[in-house]
């Protein structure tokens, strides 16, 4: 804690990826005027050009993409497909994401989807995958972690034409939901569920994919907002900015520190 004042009160600009967690260096003693967001951004042409291989109707396919590991939960996410093909048995769930960082972790999932009677039947681990082949084959994105920062998974699934579910961790609230303002006003992206609750996110899922116009509407909050806030080329522009005032100023700053 005495190390972050110190590096607070040395700080000429202090960066966070997502409002809450500006919000956060604040309350721990930031001041609040030398703070300021600047999310992360992706490359929005790689992925965008993916929509245009997606099928007319959408696929009952929700993909986890990331690694297998403890903190992504990839145990809730097999008991939200488990539950959720119970409602709609045509619904999929593919794994899509490396298994040799936790190989133990790994088979303990394996293994719970085989209880379920869902391994390789309703519940697919593919591994490691060049994940622009799959992004048009899929719903759905989900993320069921139990912590989180700003997940570019998340920004790649939108600019893929891609809706999510996700847990209510680090930035997920707000990629979903909008940080405020002109960002709200688009629209919910998809869901936001509580964390380790399969239930509700597989009631999402569901919603999602069946109710009428919920998953194209979230589909174009998920593509405008991606669109207008998550460029990898407006985050350069923005530390552009930021490095050029204070390269302009360097007595003010290094006086300062």
């Amino acid at each position: 804690e005495s190390i972050g004042q110190m590096c607070y009160s040395a700080s000429t600009s202090i960066i966070s990826l997502f409002e809450q967690n500006r919000q956060r260096q604040i309350d721990d003693g930031a001041p609040a005027e030398r703070t300021q967001v600047i999310p992360n951004g992706i490359d929005l042409q790689r992925f965008s050009a993916l929509r245009g291989q997606r099928p007319e109707s959408v696929p009952l396919v929700v993909a986890l993409i990331g690694r297998v590991v403890p903190i992504k939960d990839i145990r809730t996410f097999i008991r939200a497909i488990f539950i959720a093909t119970r409602r709609v048995p045509e619904l999929q769930g593919w794994i899509i994401g490396g298994e040799g960082e936790d190989p133990e972790y790994a088979q303990e999932c394996r293994s719970f989807a085989s209880s379920l009677g869902i391994l390789d039947i309703q519940c697919h681990f593919l591994g490691h995958q060049q994940v622009d082949r799959y992004y048009p084959k899929i719903g759905l994105m989900a993320l069921s972690s139990i912590s989180e920062g700003q997940p570019l998974v998340v920004l790649e699934a939108y600019a893929a034409g891609v809706p999510v579910v996700v847990t209510d961790v680090g930035a997920c609230r707000e990629l979903v939901e909008g940080a405020a303002g002109e960002d709200r006003g688009l629209g919910k992206a998809g869901a936001v569920v509580p964390i380790a609750d399969p239930e509700a996110m597989a009631q999402a899922m569901i919603d999602l994919l069946t109710l009428p116009g919920c998953w194209q509407n979230a589909q174009a909050a998920a593509v405008a907002r991606v669109s207008r806030y998550y460029d990898a080329r407006i985050m350069e522009d923005h530390y552009r900015q930021l490095y050029t005032t204070l390269w302009q100023k360097p007595t003010e700053v290094f006086s300062e520190g």
